[in-house]
């Protein structure tokens, strides 16, 4: 079942200790670097395109265990799982030139060969754990470039495609669950003082992307002139102020409309536990008040890791690649109902392959 898809395992963050994980629920560092040998994307032709992913492939091959995948190969469904796993980003989607992605045997890093900038290096965590994330991805890049080249000027710095990312290369991101702050209409306030910061808010996809289920992502805009520790301490800082902010919304809540709340959350369960079709969109929105339950404390049988491995599951690229069957859309919200309710009474067959 799972072993054409076995990043959507890796994928899974599970196991996550960290506090206020029900509130923030991932991490992510990447880096843009670009090798001096070659020429950047825009004027990169597709003979050269060939011959960087090889050498890529081969220097980090040479110094770590993992899975290289060439994107020409795969299937679109299977190229868009990557996506719905944040393994992959819009615009890797997108690209008509030679790609290819390394996975760490682990499932920790991701590293995107011929995107915007010749190597993205990304790290992906459950909860708030931006400071070992940061330290992961920047062992990895240093090993890397000890035989690649990369492009730097003492002025600007690392030199990429996009000037917005100049300097550092490095973006910071937390995905945060705000229902509080959304339901108390104070979430445009947050979020307008993070943008006054320098931040960027986004939906569960990054850029492009449309806000859903209460999930916003917020990274740093800046890279130059800033240092790595600087961004990454900046965003924990916020991130931190924000879920303060979102403890009390939800405080306020329950001291105002406790039952109703309450009401809203247990219907929520009855519907994922019994429902025979599911949308996308549905889903999302039903799992945000089971979210919202768990870290209230007011489920305690269903825990957190069910609710984000479903999160990922039931997204409509993976939910396909689970069953292993292309779906229409209406058969699709159907076997994504009948995932659910399986997960929910302990049924399902997800498992973590060797």
């Amino acid at each position: 079942m799972l072993n054409n898809i076995k990043w959507l395992v890796l994928a899974k963050q599970s196991g996550d200790s960290s506090e206020d994980r029900e509130i923030v629920v991932s991490s992510r560092i990447r880096l843009a670097r670009n090798l001096s040998d070659f020429p950047f994307e825009i004027k990169l032709k597709s003979k050269d395109s060939e011959r960087l992913l090889e050498l890529s492939r081969s220097v980090i091959e040479g110094k770590y265990l993992g899975q290289y995948i060439d994107m020409r190969k795969l299937a679109s469904l299977e190229r868009e799982s990557l996506l719905e796993c944040h393994l992959i980003s819009p615009a890797f989607l997108k690209m008509n030139k030679p790609t290819g992605l390394y996975l760490s045997e682990d499932g920790d890093i991701s590293i995107m060969i011929n995107e915007e900038d010749h190597l993205r290096i990304q790290g992906l965590t459950g909860g708030l754990n931006l400071t070992d994330v940061s330290a992961n991805v920047f062992e990895y890049e240093e090993k890397i470039g000890e035989e690649l080249n990369y492009a730097f000027d003492e002025a600007y710095g690392f030199l990429t495609s996009c000037p917005t990312n100049l300097g550092t290369g490095l973006r910071a991101s937390v995905l945060l669950h705000l229902p509080g702050l959304v339901f108390t209409s104070e979430v445009e306030k947050v979020l307008r003082g993070a943008l006054q910061i320098g931040m960027a808010v986004r939906g569960l996809y990054g850029e492009g992307s449309e806000i859903k289920g209460s999930l916003f992502q917020i990274s740093n805009q800046h890279t130059l002139g800033l240092k790595e520790e600087e961004l990454i301490q900046t965003i924990i800082k916020l991130t931190h102020m924000i879920t303060d902010i979102e403890k009390k919304a939800r405080d306020t809540i329950f001291t105002k409309a406790k039952h109703e709340f309450e009401d809203k959350i247990f219907r929520s369960l009855a519907v994922l536990r019994s429902a025979r079709i599911m949308s996308t969109d549905e889903t999302l929105n039903l799992l945000s008040a089971l979210r919202f339950g768990i870290g209230t404390g007011t489920i305690k049988d269903v825990s957190l890791d069910v609710v984000n491995e479903i999160m990922l599951v039931a997204r409509p690229a993976n939910i396909q690649l689970y069953f292993g069957q292309i779906l229409e859309e209406h058969e699709r919200d159907i076997r994504r109902a009948e995932y659910i309710r399986e997960k929910l009474s302990g049924k399902s067959q997800i498992t973590k392959t060797k």
